[in-house]
């Protein structure tokens, strides 16, 4: 069984919307009173994050049908797919902007899509809304950039916290993807720990091709690493997988992204007893935006919205607000 941690969430999609609106309304003062107000989005649903964009793709359908049959002015979703690539992310962005005049924007979807292609949405002043990048970065990307998730300040944070009540007297390591996410993760987390004392001898990182894990993992084994913060993405798995053939058997925490069903369905048991962060999204919530969004989620899909469905679905209602009363 893995326990997760809960991070609160704090409610600001209200306040956010009506940020987005106001760079909106400065961007444009006069529009075609019969012009179909359009919405971009930029989602990775090839590739290798296309698990987590499809489900983000899902949510934010789920807000144009209720945005669309419920209002007189319909409005009209471009959705282009980045395949998770950083050129092909800046080129979709590029075509919405030029081609379909498009003053908004959700996405992307990974922290390090989002920061790469936040310059050129900051200098065209077109909004951009990311349902999923919590990398620390992001707040100070341009006055053009959000998001409807926590920072992995908070999230790392929140681990350190815990590490700190739990396993002071533990030696921990971390393992992290190089990446932004990875990376600005790791430097939260580790930044929290060092300013309350805690010494951390190990800290490995590894490129996102990486499937030989074994070297690294004998690094933390022979140092009696005790601990280990995981920031890990698909690759996982095989990290599990490889820690059991070498017969290491350490205390792994982690984040976020340990709430993968692949990473059950794929490592059996070896994952029980992992403890990580969770952003705080619960499809059992019983106020009436959120039930009413589990419950067409699951007509049309057949299952239970998840967090990236569930944030997609944060964004897409965001930015419809903030479009529907701008004069664009």
């Amino acid at each position: 069984m893995k326990n997760k941690l809960t991070i609160p969430l704090l409610v600001f999609l209200c306040v956010l919307g009506c940020l987005i609106t106001y760079f909106i309304l400065e961007k444009e003062k006069h529009r075609n009173p019969n012009e179909i107000k359009i919405i971009g989005a930029i989602i990775p649903l090839t590739g290798d994050y296309a698990q987590y964009g499809q489900s983000v793709k899902n949510g934010i359908s789920i807000a144009f049908e209720e945005f669309n049959n419920t209002n007189a002015d319909k409005i009209k979703l471009i959705l282009e797919d980045d395949r998770g690539d950083t050129k092909t992310s800046l080129s979709a962005l590029n075509k919405l902007v030029k081609s379909d005049n498009v003053k908004i924007v959700i996405g992307a979807v990974p922290s390090g899509i989002t920061l790469s292609i936040a310059p050129f949405a900051e200098k065209e002043h077109i909004v951009l809304v990311s349902p999923t990048s919590t990398a620390s970065a992001v707040k100070n990307a341009g006055d053009y950039i959000f998001r409807v998730c926590v920072s992995d300040e908070y999230e790392g944070k929140a681990m350190a916290d815990y590490l700190i009540a739990n396993f002071r007297n533990k030696t921990i390591g971390v393992l992290n993807i190089n990446n932004d996410y990875g990376n600005g993760l790791k430097n939260d987390f580790v930044k929290y720990l060092q300013n309350n004392s805690i010494k951390i001898p190990l800290i490995e990182s590894y490129f996102s091709d990486t499937r030989d894990f074994r070297t690294i993992l004998t690094k933390f084994k022979t140092q009696n690493i005790e601990v280990i913060y995981l920031v890990a993405q698909k690759e996982q798995s095989l990290i599990y997988k490889q820690m059991t053939e070498i017969n290491y058997k350490p205390q792994i925490t982690g984040s976020t992204m340990i709430e993968d069903p692949d990473l059950l369905k794929e490592t059996g048991n070896i994952s029980d007893g992992t403890l990580y962060t969770f952003r705080s999204y619960n499809s059992e919530d019983t106020t009436i935006v959120s039930k009413n969004f589990v419950t067409q989620y699951k007509i049309k899909f057949g299952i239970t919205p998840d967090f990236y469905a569930a944030s997609g679905y944060d964004a897409a209602r965001v930015s419809l607000y903030a479009t529907s009363k701008s004069k664009y």
